[in-house]
């Protein structure tokens, strides 16, 4: 599904960078522009994994690098619909 589209927040993990594999990480950061695959990069030892689900029931994830504030600000919104837009360069 290509976006804008809305979600539910379903879960919030967190993850050491150790504990995440090469195939998830390159799963979570890919997209394509006209040149081909480009990969969003991820800085820190520790990611917020978002698990999400469309209203046709599409689940999805999305990892951010994570600080106190932003693992806050996602755990009080579990169960909360996000607007899901595409944006190029760094996040």
């Amino acid at each position: 599904k290509k976006p804008p589209f809305t979600a539910r927040l379903l879960q919030v993990f967190l993850l050491q960078n150790s504990d995440v594999t090469d195939w998830f990480r390159e799963y979570d950061t890919r997209y394509y522009t006209e040149k081909g695959a480009e990969y969003y990069p991820l800085q820190g030892r520790l990611w917020i994994v978002l698990l999400l689900e469309t209203e046709d029931g599409f689940l999805f994830t999305t990892m951010r690098s994570a600080n106190t504030s932003k693992l806050q600000y996602y755990q009080n919104a579990q169960g909360e619909l996000f607007e899901i837009a595409a944006r190029r360069g760094t996040q």
